[in-house]
């Protein structure tokens, strides 16, 4: 009987290990390659955000007036018809500079967006001076130029618009444009996020940007760097480029299982080289370019970035931003999207 009972008991060991595994099916949530985004919801969630983020663009036309590098005029001679006797040339400058914009809201046939103030707001008047000056110490120009049209442009899948700016914060980079249209228009998905605070925030936290380098639009990632907390600013090691300036910082929120808001993507660090110049860029003297150059130089300063330490507009001086212009944001009837959007309780 004992030895019956053995018997069985091996048996059925030997049926257990012969039993077929069934095959192991991948979560819906499972990522097919290897990624940044460690889940697909992560992932998909950052991509449905993107849709909201688009293309800023601004033409500016500057009519420029180049005087006789000898003809000893000042800023008050510029109106008189004797000094202007004195241009030597007459040029119209037509420039445009890429940025980047979020959708924060949408009614109907307008829409409120955020980007940086230097990629919507330029100089009515820009003087160039030479080194010398006359003996009440005013500077001679060499040249002005004025501005004499201005156009913000948004571009997305959609289509493009016209925009215009409604609030300006030079000193933390900020802008509010609105675009508005006679007619409804088909626009992109305002975001739906909330801004983290500085103090919520840890040194080695991961943020994305995503924005429009060279006209291309991609995403980029980095490590935060936390600065002085007084100062609003945030760093990180992102890669970070012409275009991308307005583009969204954002974390993820482990805890809620949500992208939000650190704040929006403004400069790198540069440094200072000093660059030797024809003298071509400052009076258009027309020479060969395939000739060597023995014409005048001058020395000019460049600003050349340094890779790896770009600065961030925390969401807590966004949020002031937004709070010191809820009167004229209300008026326009952004009263609601202020609420949902940035402004605490």
């Amino acid at each position: 009987m004992k030895i019956l009972k053995i018997s069985i008991f091996l048996i059925s060991v030997i049926l257990v290990g012969c039993k077929v595994a069934s095959p192991v099916s991948e979560s819906d949530e499972a990522l097919q390659f290897q990624s940044v985004f460690p889940e697909k919801k992560m992932q998909s969630a950052y991509e449905t955000f993107t849709k909201s983020v688009v293309k800023l663009t601004a033409f500016v036309n500057y009519q420029t007036i180049l005087f006789e590098p000898e003809s000893a005029i000042s800023i008050d001679d510029i109106s008189d018809e004797d000094g202007l006797a004195f241009t030597r040339a007459r040029l119209v400058q037509n420039e445009s500079f890429s940025g980047t914009a979020t959708i924060i809201g949408v009614e109907g046939g307008k829409a409120l967006l955020m980007a940086c103030a230097h990629n919507v707001s330029f100089a009515d008047t820009l003087l160039t001076y030479s080194d010398k000056a006359n003996s009440w110490g005013n500077r001679y120009l060499l040249g002005i130029s004025i501005k004499t049209a201005q156009v913000l442009q948004v571009g997305c899948a959609l289509g493009t618009f016209q925009a215009r700016a409604i609030a300006l914060d030079a000193e933390n980079d900020l802008a509010l444009l609105e675009l508005k249209s006679e007619t409804e228009i088909v626009l992109p998905p305002p975001v739906n996020l909330k801004p983290v605070s500085l103090s919520e925030l840890h040194w080695g936290d991961r943020v994305w940007l995503c924005g429009y380098p060279s006209g291309r639009f991609m995403m980029t990632s980095g490590l935060i760097s936390k600065p002085n907390e007084k100062q609003g600013v945030l760093m990180t090691d992102a890669p970070f480029s012409d275009g991308y300036s307005g583009a969204p910082a954002l974390v993820y929120d482990l805890q809620s299982g949500e992208f939000r808001l650190a704040g929006i993507g403004r400069s790198v660090a540069a440094r200072s080289v000093y660059v030797l110049k024809p003298e071509k860029k400052i009076h258009e003297a027309a020479y060969n370019t395939s000739l060597p150059y023995t014409g005048p130089t001058y020395v000019e300063t460049e600003k050349q970035a340094v890779p790896g330490v770009t600065f961030v507009t925390s969401s807590d001086i966004i949020r002031r931003f937004l709070e010191e212009n809820y009167g004229m944001l209300a008026e326009h009837g952004w009263q609601g999207v202020l609420d949902d959007f940035m402004i605490e309780d």
